[in-house]
């Protein structure tokens, strides 16, 4: 069965990632990006792992897994290469009612991490349900090719012009008019070009 997808906020939230190989630290540099409090749990790091545990960038517990770790915590990944410890992380999540990824084994999860392409305050996921995490990162790199940094550019500016439309069009249909209308123009080619302010002013025009 298909999976529904949400966004959630991590800033500040206690994420735990038992296990300090490469798939870890990918697991980590995602939510450190995210705003995330990282606490990873191993007694070995990769070396960029190292580095921002030293500059304190993330909490490192160097010791073998224990349940004791996830006490606080708002999420959790499995990332060990050893399926015994995976599966009981997995177990004492779910009594927990805590959300746990366990890497590579859809079955022990409550919760997929989807492929992602970021763009400032754009995110775009792609998920399969668990099925095909490689299907899910073509179809991101298809996604990266398109949607470039502009994109980011756009979502500050709709967030700028939010207050402002919504006091211009206190009916909601009509807001998403003036949006319709701010998309379809050519703002999105002048914040490509670096002409932030012609945009600002060429959405505004748009708005009426």
């Amino acid at each position: 069965m298909a999976h529904y997808s949400i966004s959630i906020n991590l800033a500040g939230k206690k994420c735990v990632v038992v296990g300090g190989g490469n798939v870890a630290e990918r697991k980590v540099e995602t939510f450190f990006d995210f705003g995330a409090s990282v606490v990873v749990v191993s007694p070995k790091l990769t070396s960029d792992l190292c580095d921002m545990a030293q500059k304190g960038l993330i909490e490192h517990i160097a010791q073998e897994y224990n349940p004791s770790h996830l006490d606080g915590a708002f999420l959790v990944v499995a990332a060990t290469d050893d399926i015994e410890i995976n599966k009981s992380i997995s177990a004492q999540c779910h009594s927990r009612r805590l959300l746990v990824n366990v890497v590579d084994v859809p079955e022990l999860c409550n919760f997929y991490v989807p492929a992602i392409v970021r763009r400032g305050d754009l995110v775009i996921s792609v998920s399969t349900s668990g099925k095909s995490p490689a299907m899910a990162r073509r179809i991101r790199e298809r996604l990266e090719s398109e949607f470039g940094s502009e994109y980011a550019a756009l979502a500050a500016l709709l967030g700028e012009l939010r207050a402002e439309i919504k006091e211009f069009y206190p009916n909601i249909a009509d807001r998403n008019l003036a949006y319709r209308r701010i998309l379809d123009s050519n703002v999105i080619d002048l914040l490509a070009d670096g002409r932030v302010e012609e945009a600002l002013e060429r959405a505004r025009e748009c708005i009426l």
